[in-house]
């Protein structure tokens, strides 16, 4: 009989929206239901997670790869991959899992997570690094603050979860599975930064082939290789990104949105929006003020 704890993915039992792109949510390992058995199939995450593990061990499963999970040590998953984790009876530590939007929608964003972008772009699987004090400290008042609703409790926690990836990303160890870079990823990375950019003005991959001297056909190619998404689903996710800020922190009509994010007509912009999310612009921002 298999003695470990599975941590399935948890439905968190408070939840910040239901808008997928602010998914948020951190527990304590010790907490998670157990599950003793090992015939549990894998799941593709859609977020990144972090695991910081206190007390005990564990495994961790990535896309059919083990990777060993140690005391003391603080991990991150990066999304896309299909894993499941054990961990040894009486293992403490906390699970955060939180959508890369979560972060770069906050007002007081300054790209302090930047770094977790940059190895997303070329398919990293894990990092990890020794747990730092202050990383726990900050674990420890995340959870406070996710466990409470109180006012401004989405903007500390963003702020928080900031400052833990800082501490997170001092000396950073490299990544267990290491890539020797290449010509293809190093184009995505180019492409990505160009995009952050340029994405007001430039809408079309097109544009974006004629800034890196290719052909669309071989832009597209190369970011679906590397990303797993076409290079038009990136163009949409970065404006639609832009748009759900503007939703959330500026008081200017749709139509001066839609005009400021560079379309023309605002029935257009409209469309593109529920197209990508689900609801029109206005649900959005009506569920923002529900939150």
């Amino acid at each position: 009989m298999n003695t470990a704890i599975l941590f399935a993915n948890s439905v968190a039992p408070h939840i910040l929206t239901n808008d997928n792109s602010l998914h948020f949510e951190i527990s304590l390992i010790e907490s998670a239901k157990p599950a003793y058995t090992t015939n549990i199939t894998a799941k593709k995450i859609n977020h990144f997670e972090m695991l910081l593990i206190q007390k005990g061990n564990g495994s961790l499963q990535l896309d059919g790869q083990d990777h060993m999970l140690a005391e003391n040590s603080t991990y991150c998953i990066f999304p896309g991959h299909f894993r499941k984790m054990h961990f040894a009876p009486g293992t403490e530590g906390y699970y955060i899992s939180f959508a890369t939007e979560f972060l770069r929608l906050s007002e007081g964003y300054n790209n302090s997570a930047a770094w977790m972008e940059q190895y997303n772009n070329v398919a990293a699987t894990v990092l990890y690094k020794q747990t730092m004090p202050e990383q726990e400290a900050i674990a420890r008042k995340m959870q406070w603050e996710y466990n409470n609703s109180l006012d401004k409790r989405q903007e500390l926690l963003k702020g928080l979860l900031n400052i833990f990836l800082l501490y997170f990303s001092r000396n950073l160890i490299k990544p267990v599975i290491n890539e020797t870079p290449n010509r293809e990823k190093e184009l995505v990375n180019k492409f990505v930064g160009l995009l952050k950019k340029n994405f007001y003005t430039k809408k079309f991959v097109n544009d974006y082939a004629a800034l890196l001297s290719v052909t669309p056909n071989y832009l597209n190619r190369t970011v679906k290789k590397i990303t797993g998404h076409p290079t038009s689903y990136h163009i949409q996710q970065q404006i639609i990104l832009e748009a759900k800020r503007q939703a959330i922190y500026s008081s200017e009509s749709m139509k001066q949105i839609a005009y400021g994010l560079g379309f023309d007509n605002p029935a257009h912009f409209s469309k593109f929006f529920k197209n990508n999310c689900g609801v029109n612009f206005t649900e959005y921002k009506s569920q923002l003020q529900r939150v």
